[in-house]
């Protein structure tokens, strides 16, 4: 099944985990939803507000597929302890907006249409809270991937040319990477491969 899922979908086959394929459909969801709430809250559109309710109920449930994956990931992607203080915020921001959904969701199930306009405003308003939570969430989880390149493979740095106008396809290419990761304290892996920090690797355990 992994081999037929990397021949059709290569992208996919090379992921770690699909936490970072799951988080997308909360993120579009659930903005989806405020979008139509305010718009159905300024246009007094009944249409709207049935269309932002199914926006938030397959948001949430989207929330919760992408948040079980994550805290799976965080219990098998090695990762330093830097990188471990951000994973504990992220996480605490997907929880957040998880409980933000689950309670929206349940609210909008039990009052239906006879809400009142009032709490038409506290239901955006507690949308609005809920996006804003999942925008830095999702920062942090940018930052891993990109500045820690949590859960990919290392890219390979560019190679500088000679003076000679060639490019330098030996170790000295490599030098100054070597140099900086060993100062940091970071082991240097063979380009293509996960980046792990040599001192600190959290992997199968939580805190």
């Amino acid at each position: 099944m992994t081999d037929f899922i990397s021949q059709v979908l290569p992208g996919v086959g090379e992921m770690a985990n699909i936490h970072p394929l799951l988080v997308h459909f909360p993120i579009a969801l659930l903005n989806a939803f405020v979008a139509m709430e305010l718009l159905g809250l300024l246009l007094a559109k009944k249409e709207l507000r049935t269309a932002a309710s199914w926006m938030l109920y397959l948001g949430t449930l989207g929330a919760l597929a992408a948040v079980a994956a994550g805290l799976w990931a965080a219990s098998t992607l090695p990762h330093n302890e830097e990188v471990h203080e951000i994973m504990a915020r992220h996480r605490t921001y997907g929880l957040t907006v998880l409980s933000f959904a689950i309670i929206l969701s349940l609210w909008r199930m039990i009052a239906g249409s006879a809400i009142s306009k009032i709490g038409q405003f506290f239901q955006l308003l507690f949308g609005v809270i809920m996006v804003g939570t999942m925008t830095f969430g999702a920062d942090l989880g940018g930052l891993m991937v990109y500045k820690y390149g949590v859960g990919t493979k290392a890219a390979c740095p560019p190679q500088e040319p000679h003076p000679s106008g060639t490019a330098d396809t030996g170790e000295g290419a490599f030098s100054s990477l070597e140099e900086h990761h060993h100062e940091a304290g970071m082991e240097t892996p063979p380009c293509g491969e996960d980046p792990v920090s040599a001192e600190h690797i959290h992997a199968h355990h939580t805190h």
